[in-house]
């Protein structure tokens, strides 16, 4: 359900582009690692760009290699409060 300062955005960024849904199991891969809000966005709207793309929601799996290749060797993947601990790298 979108609450009043999602419909806000909404209202400003104009309808979105290039929507993908997002499968149940990817909702459930990131509760408790996300913000239930963010993933009640996902399940109603997808992932996808807002603004004519200025702005998206993406599958974080996705960027996964990025992430890793990023912070590989910087001590950033042995913190206990990292997402990415928690999405597998």
């Amino acid at each position: 359900m979108t609450d009043e300062h999602f419909e806000f955005f909404l209202e400003k960024m104009g309808p979105t582009v290039h929507k993908r849904c997002v499968p149940a199991q990817s909702v459930e891969r990131f509760r408790g690692k996300l913000p239930d809000q963010l993933l009640a966005y996902w399940e109603e709207h997808g992932w996808c760009g807002y603004a004519d793309g200025l702005f998206w929601t993406v599958d974080p799996s996705e960027y996964q290699p990025v992430l890793e290749a990023w912070i590989a060797g910087t001590g950033f993947m042995t913190q206990d409060a990292t997402h990415w601990k928690s999405w597998g790298i």
